[in-house]
């Protein structure tokens, strides 16, 4: 999954501020009844977010279900000499590891590609069972505004140094569905171009869904953020930041 467009993914979201990002997630773990010290990412992508609170010295377990994303995850983590990042590959609604953590997180919506509520479910008891007592799962979503008001059926063009990308999407809204097609050409060393071609999909989850999920599971305090912020959050909004504990 996500083969070629691993190569890519850097160059196409350069515009994230990352740092801000775990600098956020950082002030969260402020919300915790213990201290944060262990972290398990699911949907680590590239590692971005990973490697950033790496630096900040959290001991990283950091899962991806591509496994071209997380060579490229563990590139940068070599070349930052991070030795307290260990990377698996895994599907974050099956995940399972014999080791209790102090957060586990989930970032950059990696929640909107789980197709059901029962995937986001699954998703939830891997995340409880990988708990510890009063430890912290954050994650954020795209709420169903977003994808109606802003992502629509825009088409992007993305054109750099090294990369040419058409991003067209494609909504189902009687679906609860988001379609991204992807043309991209890479650049090659010799100056040569390669043509990939890939579509990804995200789904539409309102808040009371996954409030619903998250009290099926069992975890309590659940609180939804505008994203960035501390302000209640609402499906008005673009971004939702939830944080639930384990009690």
């Amino acid at each position: 999954m996500y083969q070629e467009f691993a190569q890519v993914y850097d160059e196409l979201m350069k515009e994230i501020d990352y740092s801000q990002w775990s600098e956020y997630l950082q002030r969260l773990f402020l919300n915790a009844n213990r201290e944060i010290k262990s972290v398990l990412e699911f949907g680590c992508g590239t590692g971005n977010i990973t490697c950033n609170l790496a630096k900040k010295g959290f001991e990283m377990t950091a899962v991806d279900i591509s496994e071209a994303m997380l060579t490229i995850a563990d590139e940068k983590a070599d070349a930052m000499d991070l030795k307290n990042i260990q990377f698996y590959l895994g599907d974050m609604s099956n995940f399972k590891i014999d080791k209790n953590y102090d957060a586990v997180i989930s970032c950059c919506d990696s929640v909107n590609y789980l197709p059901t509520l029962e995937a986001i479910q699954s998703f939830l008891v891997c995340s409880h069972d990988s708990l510890k007592s009063k430890g912290l799962l954050l994650f954020d979503i795209n709420t169903v505004t977003k994808y109606k008001k802003t992502i629509m059926d825009n088409t992007y063009v993305y054109d750099t140094d090294d990369v040419f990308c058409v991003w067209e999407n494609e909504p189902d809204f009687t679906k609860g569905e988001m379609h991204f097609n992807l043309t991209f050409f890479s650049k090659n060393p010799n100056e040569t171009y390669n043509r990939y071609e890939e579509t990804q999909t995200q789904y539409m989850y309102t808040i009371d869904e996954i409030n619903r999920c998250l009290l099926n599971i069992g975890f309590h305090k659940i609180k939804f953020f505008d994203f960035g912020s501390y302000n209640p959050g609402s499906n008005e909004g673009e971004r939702i930041q939830i944080i639930a504990e384990k009690k």
